[in-house]
């Protein structure tokens, strides 16, 4: 199962993981949190957005990562609803939506997890003034809200992952240090 896969990794990058169904995982990091939905069925029939409010609790998350054999198909249609829903009602529902394909599991979580603390690096931490100034609107510098070093399947060795951002511009990167 996805879910068990999804849990292991988060344990091994020492992300807090917390299971809430068979098809869900929620983790936080910071005030970040991070959803990831491994449904069992192959197409998930939603019929409106209230129904994917309840079960999968987006109004609560920053980022959902789907997880299965084809995520696109279900992060498209999880767009198409959300649109819908504030096209005709209103109803803004901010979260962004990634997906990792089952197959490309193990480096698909890595990359996922790594745009998921980009998204908002602000909700990751306080950040320090690093010494880089921001290339994009050069007002001032660059915050280092998350540096971490672990091994990575990716680039098979260990890395420095350092997650930057702007507090003027919103302007946000990642840089991936190799060590091996």
């Amino acid at each position: 199962m996805e879910c068990n896969a999804v849990v292991e990794y988060l344990g091994e990058r020492g992300v807090k993981a917390e299971r809430k169904s068979i098809e869900m995982v929620v983790a936080t990091v910071g005030a970040l949190k991070i959803g990831f939905w491994c449904p069992r069925e192959e197409f998930p029939h939603f019929d409106d957005v209230e129904e994917v409010r309840r079960s999968l609790g987006v109004d609560t998350l920053d980022v959902l990562i789907v997880v299965s054999f084809r995520p696109y198909v279900l992060v498209d249609y999880l767009y198409s609803l959300f649109e819908r829903a504030q096209r005709w009602y209103g109803m803004k529902i901010d979260v962004r939506l990634l997906g990792v394909s089952s197959v490309e599991l193990e480096t698909g979580l890595e990359d996922a997890l790594a745009r998921a603390f980009v998204e908002k690096p602000q909700k990751l931490g306080n950040g320090v003034a690093s010494e880089y100034l921001c290339p994009q609107c050069g007002a001032g510098p660059l915050y280092l809200f998350r540096e971490e070093k672990f091994f990575s399947r990716k680039y098979r060795g260990r890395v420095i992952e350092s997650i930057y951002g702007c507090n003027s511009c919103s302007f946000r990167v990642r840089r991936v240090d190799l060590l091996d």
